[in-house]
């Protein structure tokens, strides 16, 4: 799937020309709660393309690869849409939920929505390699919510991991996919009606 991976390459690449900016553009992009109350809304969606550091744009770069590599699919020709949907979800329920997080940035919580979209449809089709990759990214994701993040995880990206937008972001991508076969059962049911 050359285009995945084309795809996937500029999503990442986006990421770091996004960190290669000014300090006063990431502040301009960030979620927080005063640009928000002045009705700048653009940061629900831009404060996931820019990063606390250089190694937290890197890993999540990197993550957006590896989540090329375990679930291509999810980079198909609706992957814009994806990632907007989930970073516009992610940015809402930050803002409207759990204001204490402000400011954010960074893709994260977008990336594991990402992995969810991509490995739920692979596990239930039987894939083992996707069923575990699900599993483990579950399991990380609720052991630093449980847990609280290593500290040496926060002084690598310089800042602190915000585990509950991971959370918004799987729960986003799972209440999406849950809403899609729903649909597809409902277009079933009365295609046979009918």
């Amino acid at each position: 799937m050359p285009i995945a991976w084309a795809r996937a390459s500029a999503l990442a690449l986006l990421l770091l020309l996004a960190q290669a900016a000014s300090d006063d553009t990431h502040i301009a992009l960030r979620l927080d709660t005063a640009g928000l109350g002045q009705g700048e809304y653009w940061r629900l969606l831009s404060a996931h393309f820019v990063h606390l550091s250089w190694p937290h744009a890197l890993l999540n770069a990197a993550g957006v690869l590896v989540c090329c590599a375990l679930a291509p699919d999810v980079f198909d020709r609706r992957a814009v849409w994806r990632v907007a949907g989930l970073a516009l979800g992610v940015g809402l329920c930050l803002w409207l939920f759990s204001p204490a997080a402000l400011p954010y940035v960074g893709l994260s919580g977008v990336l594991y929505g990402l992995f969810v979209l991509g490995l739920a449809p692979q596990a239930l089709r039987g894939s083992l390699h996707g069923a575990l990759a699900l599993l483990g990214i579950t399991a990380w994701m609720l052991w630093q919510w449980a847990a609280g993040p290593a500290p040496s995880e926060e002084r690598l990206i310089g800042g602190s991991i915000v585990g509950v937008a991971h959370l918004y972001g799987y729960g986003l991508a799972a209440a999406a996919l849950l809403v899609m076969a729903g649909t597809k059962r409902w277009r079933a049911a009365t295609h046979r009606r009918t």
